[in-house]
């Protein structure tokens, strides 16, 4: 069996779309998929999927064939599609249709334009038409289509007995084509870990030294380690690569990044994270660090960090401090930390009570006594 996929890629394929069609392939089920539109997104096709992409010229183009096979049909199907609003729906699939000779069935996902040109294509090909109904769809304004489209369904799949109970109530469609199929998580990806949660917060300057992080969590090859990345780019300044840099290493996978943060999200992770890691070092073109904000601010959230003896650094840090470029001797520092995971709240207590004693808003008073003088 091979199933005609019609889908959305606006922002790549939906993540529950993409879980589909992973476990179809897990279970030997053949698809090609028929976007409606393209774009990049977080989840993208496989090398070897078949994707069928749009393309405008080749949808006035594919037409006249499509006229030339079923010229009745084509006909018909044009002026009811010039009625009732949805001819570029009519067009698509004409094209579509072209692509369609090996393929047994068409599903859509969502019943709005998607399952409109999946009706379309049914009528030019007479393959089975199934749907999987959302939510949007049961109140869209094109509401004739709607259940023009339904009625010529062969199964209809939604999410909810709500829905059901909706489609049966409001679009008249018979109870004994509708199948309640709930969506699905993976379970073994979304559930609670055990792991050490390990934060930089930093612009991706070289000298804030990710590179020796990535490193260090290299090489303790362990799985219980997650890596949050808070920080980006500065163009002009920090224009260190550093999700490439990670791809680079072999860290990527336990690397959650979570772009420039303020505010109460940065005070959130600063919150959950376990241990702050910042590997400053003096760069080939002499770039160093003056005392990191960021290090105070974990410091003052009474977490444990971990640094090196880098400029004015270890003035601030009592204790976990490591060679600059040392990603061997950062990996043990890290090891040690994540054992001693009952010192954690005293190591906490004591880097709180340094920026409280030397790192306060006191100091603006200090400078302001300066200015006076």
């Amino acid at each position: 069996m091979k199933i005609a996929y019609i889908f959305s890629m606006k922002n790549g394929i939906a993540p529950f779309i993409y879980s589909e069609l992973l476990e179809l392939e897990k279970n030997k089920i053949k698809f090609a998929i028929f976007p409606t539109k393209y774009r990049k997104g977080l989840a993208m096709p496989k090398k070897d999927w078949e994707v069928f992409r749009l393309n405008p010229l080749m949808i006035l183009l594919t037409q006249p064939l499509v006229f030339a096979k079923q010229p009745g049909t084509y006909l018909n199907l044009f002026f009811e599609s010039l009625f009732s609003g949805t001819l570029m729906h009519f067009l698509i699939a004409g094209s579509y249709s072209l692509k369609m000779r090996n393929i047994d069935r068409i599903h859509c996902h969502f019943g709005d334009a998607k399952l409109f040109i999946g009706y379309y294509c049914k009528k030019l090909t007479g393959k089975k038409l199934s749907v999987t109904i959302h939510a949007h769809e049961l109140y869209q304004a094109q509401e004739s289509m709607f259940r023009k489209s339904l009625a010529y369904c062969d199964n209809i799949i939604t999410i909810s007995d709500y829905n059901k109970n909706y489609l049966i109530k409001e679009h008249n469609v018979d109870s004994g084509k509708i199948t309640v199929n709930r969506l699905f998580v993976d379970t073994e990806k979304f559930r609670r870990t055990e792991k050490t949660r390990i934060l930089i917060v930093a612009q991706w300057h070289e000298k804030k030294g990710h590179r020796f992080l990535f490193e260090a969590v290299k090489k303790l090859n362990r799985q219980d380690i997650e890596l949050w990345i808070v920080g980006g780019m500065v163009p002009g300044y920090a224009e260190l690569d550093v999700e490439k840099l990670a791809k680079d290493i072999g860290v990527f996978d336990i690397c959650s990044f979570f772009g420039e943060l303020k505010g109460s999200a940065l005070k959130s992770v600063y919150n959950a994270a376990d241990i702050f890691v910042l590997p400053s070092y003096t760069t080939d073109k002499g770039d160093r660090e003056g005392i990191p904000v960021s290090l105070m601010e974990a410091m003052a959230y009474g977490l444990p960090v971990i640094s090196t003896y880098h400029t004015g650094i270890p003035e601030l840090v009592e204790e976990t401090l490591v060679k600059e470029k040392n990603a061997s001797e950062l990996a043990k520092a890290i090891e040690q930390l994540i054992r001693k995971k009952k010192d954690w709240g005293r190591i906490g207590k004591n880097n709180r009570k340094i920026i409280l004693a030397k790192y306060a808003p006191k100091n603006l008073k200090n400078l302001a006594r300066i200015f006076r003088e």
